[in-house]
């Protein structure tokens, strides 16, 4: 191996470490965003179950007036 060499392969394990910490920062950002998009997901099907519980009030009602959606 020349010299030359050896400043080659330096450089390009500098370069994979950079790489490397930049995917570890961008994990730890996706790994933040999921977190948060489950809470959110979880939080809408909360709400999705309670509006399910009043459309089904709201027409257990109406068939009671005798009033039909078409």
């Amino acid at each position: 191996m020349t010299n030359t060499g050896m400043f080659e392969d330096a450089e390009k394990i500098i370069y994979l470490e950079n790489q490397n910490k930049l995917l570890k920062k961008k994990l730890k950002e996706a790994v933040e965003i999921d977190k948060d998009h489950q809470k959110l997901n979880g939080e809408l099907h909360i709400e999705i179950e309670a509006l399910k519980k009043d459309n089904k009030i709201l027409h257990e009602g109406n068939e009671r007036l005798g009033i039909y959606r078409k």
